[in-house]
């Protein structure tokens, strides 16, 4: 059978093909993939078990990677989270898997000549690290022994070595506004949603360790992804058509609300 007869397109992809064939997943390249792979096949060597394997390129110059089985933490209306998905248990997961991808970063030095996709021109700066920029539920396997593996990579790029857990703090916990928190994350319209969040940002924090200066600054960079994630959904926009689908969905009119309620609501969830 031909090659493209075994594909299987996947959920997900919003800004890119992703289809299954066999054990391995084909997506879309550009400029910053060489830097991402690099930084791949530089965890794989290291044993940091969380990311995908890297296969090449295929003929039609797509990426493969492996295929990793398990759950995956979904979030739609129509299709929300998993169970497991929503507890302390996985918030915490998360937050030692964001320590993990740091710790996994020592001794490791980016090409300078390789650009990566949000920020082209971005070298390492003394104080970054590398930010995988989308660590969410629907990006995240849970595999059967209980372990996660963090797909999508095309925005990883150095940054603030808060932006992964500020971004997990937005997600999973989650911190936003309510309609689209009980729609998406299957909760109750009558959930106690305060004491939710403050358990798992607990421990989602627990599992990370942060320092008391990090501690201090998280809901200051939990805001500022937000509103830097809205304004990067509006540029990309303006020059590609699937990120211009995205904002005629609402995906960067959700991230300001949610930014405008975490300015309501940091104090009293004691962030």
């Amino acid at each position: 059978m031909a090659q493209m007869d075994q594909e299987r397109p996947l959920a997900g992809g919003n800004t890119s093909e992703v289809v299954r064939a066999g054990d391995t997943v084909r997506r879309s390249t550009g400029a910053w993939t060489p830097a991402v792979h690099r930084l791949l096949r530089h965890l794989e060597r290291v044993g940091f078990d969380g990311a995908p394997r890297v296969r090449g390129l295929d003929d039609a110059g797509r990426e493969i990677l492996e295929y990793v089985p398990g759950d995956v933490g979904t979030l739609t209306a129509e299709q929300p989270l998993l169970p497991w998905f929503r507890t302390a248990e996985a918030c915490r997961a998360v937050g030692v898997w964001v320590k993990d991808f740091q710790a996994a970063q020592a001794g490791y030095a980016p090409d300078p000549a390789q650009p990566w996709r949000r920020v082209p021109g971005r070298s390492l700066a003394p104080g970054d690290v590398l930010v995988h920029h989308d660590v969410s539920p629907y990006n995240t396997v849970r595999r059967d022994d209980g372990s996660l593996v963090v797909l999508d990579w095309d925005f990883a790029c150095p940054g603030d070595p808060l932006e992964d857990l500020a971004w997990a703090a937005w997600r999973w916990v989650p911190l936003m506004a309510g309609t689209r928190w009980h729609a998406e994350y299957g909760v109750g319209p009558h959930d106690d949603g305060d004491a939710r969040r403050r358990r798992n940002l607990a421990a989602l924090l627990e599992g990370y360790c942060p320092t008391a200066a990090q501690r201090g600054a998280l809901a200051e960079v939990v805001y500022r992804q937000m509103t830097v994630h809205a304004d990067s959904l509006e540029e990309m926009a303006t020059t590609d058509v699937a990120f211009a689908a995205l904002v005629d969905r609402g995906f960067a009119r959700e991230a300001r609300e949610d930014a405008a309620w975490l300015e309501q609501n940091a104090v009293r969830l004691g962030l």
